[in-house]
This record gives structure tokens, sequence and C-alpha cells, in this order.
């Protein structure tokens, strides 16, 4: 049996014959979806509304009810094998994972994803933390001044350089994630959810400007999230007067897409 993976191109894949896959085609959305949950590890139904299927004029303005689109595509995409989901109890929400099966189209489509392994399972030891760096980078994205998101699972495994600058990303000194802005701007996006003594902040801070010193510096700007008021004024007094550093909260974030700037029940 086979699939069309894309109404333009008419290209196909080989998929299992017992996946029943009658009157069903992806679209470029469901590959985006796809790309951004293998970036990011995980994605919520919540984010994946937000970052995807949101058509809100306003960020005040009511969600759909019960996230209803949003969450019979997701259901459709895991019924053909696409997505699986895991629960989270502590919070009784499911987050959606990519399967093989995604990854083997995604390789097709989106080679700059290729070297990107299936995670299996999710290491909640770093939930809380992950999932504050989806919904940071959904808001930014959704300024759409955004060209590329490089997240910090490529940067790990590849390190990060650019054809503009002669500096290198060090090795020890991994943000949550690098953007390349519509402007050419390379900006480093790091969330704190833990708080730390001020001196790991400090070490932080020296390592991401010895990358943006010079003519041809290889990071523009440092966007540092806190996720508590402690570790935002620690950041504040940190780094709040460094030239090429915005301190922000993690809720002026979270204030761009939720209407009351605060996770509601859907």
């Amino acid at each position: 049996m086979e699939l069309e993976i894309d109404q333009k191109t008419g290209s196909k894949l080989k998929v299992r014959s017992n996946v029943k896959l009658k009157n069903f085609r992806l679209t470029d959305r469901d590959l985006d979806i796809f790309g951004f949950i293998l970036e990011q590890k995980f994605a919520s139904l919540e984010q994946i509304y937000f970052r995807f299927f949101d058509v809100r004029e306003k960020v005040t303005d009511p969600l759909p009810k019960g996230l209803f689109v949003t969450r019979q595509r997701l259901q459709i995409l895991k019924r053909h094998g696409f997505l699986k989901s895991e629960k989270v109890y502590s919070e009784s929400k499911s987050l959606y994972l990519v399967t093989g099966l995604a990854v083997q189209v995604l390789r097709s489509k989106k080679p700059h994803l290729a070297d990107l392994k299936v995670i299996s399972q999710i290491d909640f030891r770093n939930y809380e933390h992950d999932t504050k760096v989806n919904d940071c980078r959904i808001a930014i994205e959704r300024t759409g001044k955004i060209i590329r998101w490089l997240p910090e699972r490529k940067l790990r495994a590849q390190g990060f350089e650019s054809d503009f600058s002669w500096n290198e990303l060090p090795s020890e000194l991994v943000p949550d994630g690098i953007f390349i802005t519509s402007k050419g701007e390379r900006v480093a996006f790091e969330i704190e959810t833990t708080p730390r003594k001020k001196s790991r902040y400090e070490e932080k801070l020296s390592g991401l400007r010895s990358v943006m010193v010079g003519s041809r510096p290889l990071i523009h700007r440092v966007i540092w999230v806190g996720f508590t008021d402690r570790i935002y004024g620690d950041l504040k007094e940190v780094a709040g007067s460094t030239d090429g550093f915005l301190v922000e909260s993690y809720s002026h974030f979270l204030s761009k897409l939720w209407p009351r700037g605060i996770p509601e029940k859907v």
C-alpha cells in the first residue's frame, strides 16, 4: 500500500500494509508539526494548536472549545502511525511524540532534520524545562520574524558556526536554541527554570559574551528567560545592563499565547 505525501509533488512512501490509509493525505502542515516535535522532543495539544492552528485575530480572544480541530487532526495522525502519545500524570494531559514512520517521511522532505533520532519516550526529569522552551519558541516564532530555529538537540550534536563569523560556539556552551531573524541576526535563547547560584549565571554570561565580540560576532543577541520572579530578578541583576542581553520573564512569553496570560483548561 502506498501513501501520497504531498499534493503538489505527488511523491510517495511505502508503509506497512496493516495501516489503513484510505482517503488520507499528509499536508505541509503535518510535516511542519512532525519537524517541530522531532526538534523539541515532544509537544502538547495546546502547543501544537498555538504554533500551527491558531487563527484568532487577537491573543485575548477565547480559545476554540476543546481545541477540537487540532485534537481531531492529531488523533488521525496518531491512528495512522505517525504520532504516539505519552501521559503526564502530574498534569492529566498527554504529550505527542513522532514515530519512526513520521521521521522516514521527514528525511525525504526535510533533509536538515535527517540527523535527529526518534525519541522513544520522554525524560520527565527535564519535562518542566523542556515544555517551557516549547512555549517560548512558539511565542517567538509567532512574531513572523524568524527564518530558522536551531534546537538544543541539533546544537549539541553538531555545534554552531556561521560563514559570517570566525567564532565557533564552545562545546560546553549549548543554549536552549539559536534562531536566525529576518534581518540575519543570530540570537541565542536560554531559559532558567531552577534557581542557581549567581556565579553560575555569571559564568554563562561570560561564555556567551565571548562569542559576541568583534566585527563579526557569532551571536548578536541573547534572550535570557527566568521562570520564577526570583530567577528573573537574579538574571536581571547579573545580565540586565549588559549590551546585547535581553532578560525576560517566562510569564511575558506566556502572555503572548494564552488569553489570560496563564494556562487554562481546554
